[in-house]
């Protein structure tokens, strides 16, 4: 407010401040803690992954408007193919979000930014309401929801093993027909970055912050 308050001495005054914590997750390099035992967490990762701000859970709207909002993370959201909103148009979904709620520039994350994830998790399977992994740190970090997958329609279900196995795009495409994406297959240890097809629908997890 612009509003000037005189103070009278001999007065006793309360201010109260309130803080409000921006949207998104991000998790300074000193907190990151979590390493793959397959392939380790390094510094430069950490460095590169803490200029990044995650959505605290994943995208949950249908429609085509730019009213989108992202679930809990004790929530497995819904499922888009590869850069279209719900209803198929071509469009990266994260650039659905709110803009009131959420702020703008929220997109997809790069293959280079799943990747340094990968290595920055103990790939182990927690249920947190629902089943999934805890990248960067495992209470302060970013908590991927293992939401199964859809064949080749968007939906508000799964089709094939939530609970078991999580699915994420990668903003990066292979030819027409193929992109990439983080693999989740806690069960086996395993959290990569591999080939998959466009028409398959996934959940979504967006990002913002300087393309890695």
């Amino acid at each position: 407010s612009n509003q000037s308050v005189q103070l009278k001495e001999g007065m006793s005054y309360t201010m109260k401040i309130q803080f409000k914590r921006s949207p998104g997750i991000n998790v300074p390099a000193g907190s990151i803690n979590l390493s793959n035992p397959k392939k380790a967490c390094t510094n430069d990762d950490k460095q590169k992954l803490s200029k990044l701000v995650f959505a605290d859970g994943n995208l949950k709207s249908t429609g085509a408007s730019n009213n989108y909002v992202w679930a809990t993370n004790r929530e497995y959201g819904y499922y888009y193919q590869w850069k279209k909103d719900y209803n198929g148009n071509n469009i990266d979904p994260c650039a659905r979000l709110n803009p009131t709620t959420y702020g703008n520039d929220w997109r997809l994350p790069t293959r280079n930014e799943f990747e340094r994830l990968t290595r920055c998790t103990d790939v182990k399977t927690v249920s947190n309401g629902v089943n999934g992994v805890w990248f960067l740190n495992a209470t302060t970090g970013i908590f991927l929801p293992l939401g199964g997958w859809r064949n080749n329609s968007p939906g508000t279900a799964a089709e094939n093993w939530p609970g078991t196995y999580g699915d994420y795009f990668t903003d990066e495409s292979i030819n027409a027909n193929q992109c990439y994406r983080l693999d989740l297959a806690p069960s086996g240890g395993s959290a990569i970055v591999n080939s998959t097809t466009k028409e398959m629908a996934y959940t979504i997890r967006c990002v913002k912050g300087p393309k890695l």
